[in-house]
């Protein structure tokens, strides 16, 4: 590559970079990663770019090879850029790219009954591409606390948001425990429900004197209301 090509390109990429005015940002095939927003890469993430073969990059019709998102696709799984080459009269045109993001999610390891809560033992974590998980997935041990299973699930089975529901604490006209609080006061009861609830719900009760409130349904038949 002639001096004049190289110091070409160095001036094309300090324009691009410093221009207040730039819509479009054009990276080189080795910086292809930071054209992904940073939003879309998960903590812990192992972001893959992959540029699909194309004969005209590197060759005498384009000889450096620049890449933007110009058209603002979705940088996530199979998608597109734009190239730009200098040093030749080549018109601007796109090239496939594969975008994958490696990241641990939950799986399920032990066959887990309808209704019945996912314990620690019964799931593990695999790495998946998250590009490919378009119907969601669990990726915290967290998100188990205080659900159960909505379905039967069997091992293999890739975790996903729906697979999961609160834990059923009461339902309609149960009679339930009404802790009632404050700033400096805490009294007990019991009320009615007028609705059924799951862990964490806010639910409807009727008091024996026929008052209305609203508490959360916090464990087996009892319900807290803050005041």
């Amino acid at each position: 590559m002639n001096k004049t090509l190289v110091l070409f390109s160095a001036l094309f990429l300090a324009l691009y970079a410093t221009s207040a005015v730039a819509t479009e940002r054009w990276v080189k095939q080795a910086d292809l990663a930071s054209l992904v927003p940073k939003e879309l890469v998960p903590k812990g993430a192992t972001l893959e770019v992959e540029l699909q073969g194309d004969e005209r990059i590197g060759s005498t019709t384009c000889p450096v090879a620049l890449f933007s998102n110009a058209s603002n696709n979705r940088l996530w799984g199979k998608t597109f850029l734009q190239v730009q080459c200098l040093g030749s009269d080549q018109p601007p045109f796109f090239v496939t790219v594969h975008i994958r993001l490696w990241a641990p999610v939950l799986v399920v390891r032990q066959t887990a009954p309808s209704g019945e809560p996912i314990g620690l033992d019964a799931v593990e974590f695999r790495t998946m591409d998250l590009t490919q998980l378009n119907s969601g997935y669990i990726d915290n041990l967290a998100a188990l606390d205080r659900k159960v299973a909505a379905r039967q699930l069997f091992p293999g089975a890739l975790l996903k948001p729906d697979h999961l529901k609160g834990r059923s604490l009461l339902k309609y006209g149960d009679t339930v425990k009404v802790v009632v609080g404050g700033p400096g006061f805490k009294i007990a009861g019991t009320a009615t429900a007028l609705e059924a609830a799951e862990q964490g719900d806010i639910v409807k009760i009727k008091t024996p004197n026929g008052k209305i409130l609203h508490g959360m349904a916090v464990d087996d038949m009892l319900v807290e209301v803050t005041l």
